[in-house]
């Protein structure tokens, strides 16, 4: 009986396999995605301690998803790494893990560049240089880190995070070639943080329920803890909102660009960071000076509106129990509590509260004792653990985190990695600023001032956080910087093409 019973199973499953084949590959796909899952769990929470099934699951993940963004138009993948890196994942990942599913997708645009497009036709690009020659010193400086004894974890981070602004530079650039391909690239991107945006004001609202997804502060103005939307990518999003509501010709594109500024705005003033606010209004000013004289009017008025509207929403939102302490009492109390930082600051007060004072009056003499090429990526400097969040100590520590660009720059890639860091900026700005002139007012101009405003903002904003250097924020500012020469380019050649249509 045993024998005609094996054999009855064998032919089921063998009629299984013939004429069921939907079901059995999609019985193959479940098994294929459970035991994905379960090894990607394993890994991420004990790391290269897992087992072995779990690190050759992921292994073995790993090479077909690269399989399948090798097979993708090369673009995709990098749309995927954008949409990524300013997704609401990034609320919840560390960012050893952020910059590892980085690296991978961006590694899968690149091979998949490499693969595909022969040298001789890559774009040529007035950024190619500036941007080369400090990813490549970047390099150098991380040799020189490992050299010197720098811990291994810190030199990696410091150069993935050089080596990323350059790679996203550097496949926008080549990738994004067509108007259909600069609209794909900002739809999702764009969608990506406005989505991150309304998610941390859901998260807002919780408040203290919502877990440690988001910085909470307390002050003297209110009783309980209020949680924090900090976002820097708003930023970018806000410049770029501000100058396409201007030429916004319908009712319906006003209403939706209102609704997103909205959102926007609101995030930004909840993230009670004044570096943030300030630098929205320096891209404001600076969006005021480059538009044209009509647009400008418009942009102010706009500005305008918004500033009213968050100021009597602040006066009237109650935060609390207390009947006196409102959202514009908060507002109030971070500034007055910003001068009195920068007063104790330049008073030589050791605290928390002055700890980018202390950084500049520990790290700035340690950059005159190696001036020209640093202490490499990845160097540390010693500070009482009273300045540091979280280290549960008041005895000298060894930190790696500065906050100023610029004095972190210095110390750890020295004045040849400072001055190719201004050199690059400098070139951006002057190239950019000489190809908008010829920009038509319409969606590209637009869109190139509110990235170029928003990188200036930026670049005041890293005197108090990296953020050029910060990963995730840099892959965006890299974006921004290679996409504003491609719209630079698309409008002026349709410039042309208007003109020779009128005289012809």
């Amino acid at each position: 009986m045993a024998e005609p019973l094996r054999h009855h199973i064998l032919v089921g499953i063998m009629d299984a396999i013939a004429n069921k084949p939907g079901r059995l590959h999609a019985g193959i796909l479940s098994f294929v995605a459970a035991v994905s899952a379960v090894s990607v769990i394993g890994v991420s929470y004990q790391g290269t301690a897992a087992s072995r099934y779990a690190l050759l699951g992921v292994g073995l993940l790993a090479l077909v998803l690269l399989a399948i963004l090798l097979y993708l138009r090369p673009l995709v993948p990098l749309v995927i790494a954008l949409v990524f890196l300013t997704s609401p994942l990034q609320l919840v990942l560390s960012l050893q893990q952020s910059a590892l599913v980085s690296a991978f997708l961006l590694g899968g645009a690149s091979l998949g560049l490499a693969l595909r497009t022969p040298i001789r036709s890559l774009v040529p690009d007035p950024m190619f240089w500036p941007i080369g020659i400090l990813a490549a010193y970047g390099l150098v400086s991380a040799g020189y880190g490992l050299w010197t004894g720098n811990e291994i974890a810190y030199v990696a981070g410091d150069c993935f995070q050089v080596i990323e602004f350059a790679l996203v530079y550097f496949l926008v650039a080549q990738l994004v070639k067509t108007n259909a391909d600069v609209r794909l690239l900002l739809r999702f991107g764009l969608a990506s943080i406005l989505l991150t945006i309304l998610i941390e004001l859901l998260l807002f609202a919780l408040g203290p329920n919502a877990g440690d997804l988001l910085p909470s502060w307390e002050g003297k103005s209110m009783s309980a803890e209020l949680v924090r939307t900090i976002d820097i990518d708003a930023t970018i999003l806000f410049a770029v909102l501000i100058n396409l509501y201007p030429i916004a010709r319908s009712r319906k594109q006003r209403f939706w660009i209102w609704a997103a500024m909205i959102l926007t705005v609101a995030n930004i003033a909840l993230s009670l960071s004044r570096g943030l606010w300030v630098c929205c209004l320096l891209a404001v000013i600076v969006s005021l000076v480059l538009q044209s004289q009509n647009v400008r009017k418009r942009l102010l008025t706009a500005f305008a509106l918004v500033s009213i509207s968050v100021v009597l929403l602040a006066a009237t939102w109650q935060i609390g129990s207390d009947s006196g302490g409102s959202l514009l009492s908060v507002f109030e109390e971070r500034v007055f509590h910003g001068a009195a930082q920068v007063e104790e600051g330049l008073a030589g007060t050791e605290s928390m509260a002055t700890r980018r004072f202390l950084e500049m009056a520990i790290v700035g003499p340690q950059v005159l004792a190696s001036p020209w090429v640093g202490h490499g990526l990845g160097a540390t400097y010693l500070i009482g653990g009273f300045a540091v969040l979280n280290s549960d100590t008041t005895a000298p520590i060894d930190n790696h985190f500065i906050h100023n660009l610029y004095l972190v720059t210095a110390f750890r890639m020295g004045v040849i990695g400072l001055g190719l860091l201004l050199w690059m900026f400098c070139r951006y700005f002057r190239r950019i600023l000489r190809a908008y002139r010829h920009i038509p007012v319409d969606l590209n101009r637009a869109l190139v001032v509110g990235f170029v405003a928003s990188i200036v903002g930026q670049l005041l904003l890293s005197l108090t956080q990296p953020t050029v250097f910060d990963h995730p924020t840099c892959a965006l500012i890299a974006c921004a910087m290679a996409l504003s020469f491609r719209l630079a380019a698309t409008g002026s050649n349709s410039k042309k093409q208007i003109e020779l249509n009128n005289g012809a």
